[in-house]
């Protein structure tokens, strides 16, 4: 008797299940057209970038000294 009392309650209740089949079917739609339409969005620019040109080409010194005193003098290549 418990059991037929529980099922006539049941049967006034609100039915509050939110049906997302159609929700799920538009993400669907919507994922397969984004997937489709982005290897098309690839757009590339072509531009001229200017050659760098090398300036005066600076000799390095084959030698080069470096010196400290005993009074902290710091001097380089004798000077």
């Amino acid at each position: 008797m418990a059991q037929g009392s529980f099922h006539r309650y049941r049967r006034n209740m609100p039915v509050a299940d939110m049906n997302v089949v159609p929700l799920v079917d538009v993400m669907l739609v919507l994922l397969v057209i984004f997937i489709v339409t982005a290897p098309l969005l690839t757009h590339s620019v072509k531009i001229d970038l200017p050659k760098a040109s090398s300036s005066v080409n600076v000799t390095k010194p084959e030698h080069i000294e470096l010196g400290i005193r005993e009074n902290g003098e710091v001097f380089w290549n004798g000077e």
